[in-house]
């Protein structure tokens, strides 16, 4: 089923606009709460759900949503388990000057909104289903409305492998030099996606459809651009929506 592009981006936008409305319920104080809940439970998720997928497939189920069902189970538990110790820490709302309120709930309930769409974006790149998604979504598509948060929420997970929670001396070196600088020396650096192959890997291994994701006209442009992995980085031969390759990703155990 192929569904327009502008009819995708409406629907995120509404989903959007629905959790917004019921997260500024809260006040600013419980919505600023479930941002960072949410931000947590997103990065525990990805750092974790592959190892979870693959514990899965070894009992030899091989259905092919193991990576979906790791990647939504473990963000759904991390923040409901956060927002319960969130709540016991500071069951009180806490008062805030009338503009401010308004504003910050605002503002915190749309930021917890895009990331929970992100991720969601995201769960379905892992599925095996066609090559695009809803017949619109591929890796080049940045829902809603050239907003890219799909992208977005990849760029800032590799950041904080890269810098906040890095973990230097082993893992994958980062191909372009931007992590493990300390000073004038380099060092290995274990980060997620160090050649920004990961929806490229997925549509790839995605099961269904005939879309090419580079075609020969732009074919070595693109393969340029993702860091010379092109269409080759990632076989279809994958177990569902799943890369067949995991090792290109860098994201094969946890960073923190």
């Amino acid at each position: 089923m192929s569904v327009p592009k502008v009819v995708t981006d409406l629907v995120m936008a509404f989903l959007i606009l629905l959790m917004t409305y019921a997260l500024s319920s809260e006040g600013l104080w419980g919505a600023a709460l479930m941002f960072f809940n949410v931000v947590f439970g997103g990065l525990i998720a990805f750092n974790f759900y592959e190892p979870l997928a693959r514990l899965i497939d070894s009992t030899g189920i091989g259905w092919g949503f193991s990576d979906t069902l790791s990647l939504l189970s473990i963000f759904c538990v991390a923040v409901m388990l956060l927002r319960m110790t969130t709540e016991t820490l500071a069951p009180a709302m806490v008062r805030f000057p009338v503009p401010i309120y308004h504003a910050g709930r605002l503002c915190f309930a749309l930021a917890a909104s895009l990331v929970t769409m992100a991720i969601l974006v995201l769960a379905f790149h892992t599925a095996p289903v066609n090559k695009r998604i809803f017949g619109a979504i591929d890796y080049k598509y940045k829902p809603p409305f050239g907003m890219g948060l799909d992208h977005q929420w990849l760029g800032f997970f590799q950041y904080t492998t890269g810098m906040i929670f890095a973990r230097y001396g082993t893992g994958t070196r980062d191909p372009y030099g931007e992590y493990g600088r300390s000073g004038n020396q380099r060092v290995a650096v274990q980060v997620f996606d160090p050649r920004a192959t990961w929806l490229l890997n997925h549509q790839e291994a995605r099961p269904y459809g005939q879309a090419p994701i580079l075609t020969e006209e732009s074919g070595s442009a693109g393969a340029a651009a993702s860091g010379g992995s092109g269409s080759s980085a990632a076989t279809a031969g994958g177990q569902g929506g799943r890369p067949a390759t995991k090792g290109a990703q860098g994201s094969g155990s946890p960073t923190f």
